[in-house]
């Protein structure tokens, strides 16, 4: 661990990238105390360091698959099964707009027969 005052008014770090104030003293990692010196934005410092940094490195938690044909044929099932699901749903709507328009018909024949019934009577 080395101690540097950070001299760049841009520099981020930490695990959850915080920002670094000009002037201050931070504990780091001497690899990374030797990049900012070398670079300008941190100098070494003897002073008692008012904040110690924890560096996290970030790592996927599982393997990623690179088998495209193994996608693909998941990818395929599923399409495969939406298009027959797409199918069944045009179905079922074909259906209720029959059984819709056989129901107008009705009421249209008994409002007819109503209407005849009752100028019968007249």
């Amino acid at each position: 661990m080395a101690l540097v005052k950070i001299l760049a008014s841009n520099l981020f770090a930490g695990a959850n990238f915080q920002k670094l104030e000009v002037g201050k003293v931070y504990d780091v990692d001497s690899a990374i105390a030797d990049k900012w010196v070398e670079q300008g934005k941190a100098e070494t410092s003897k002073e008692k360091a008012s904040e110690k940094l924890v560096f996290e490195v970030a790592t996927p938690s599982a393997p990623v698959s690179t088998d495209a044909s193994v996608l693909q044929s998941k990818l395929d099932d599923v399409l495969e099964q939406l298009k027959v699901a797409q199918d069944a749903a045009e179905a079922k709507d074909k259906e209720h707009a029959d059984t819709l328009e056989a129901a107008n018909k009705r009421a249209d024949d008994a409002e007819a027969a109503l209407a005849a019934a009752t100028k019968k009577d007249k």
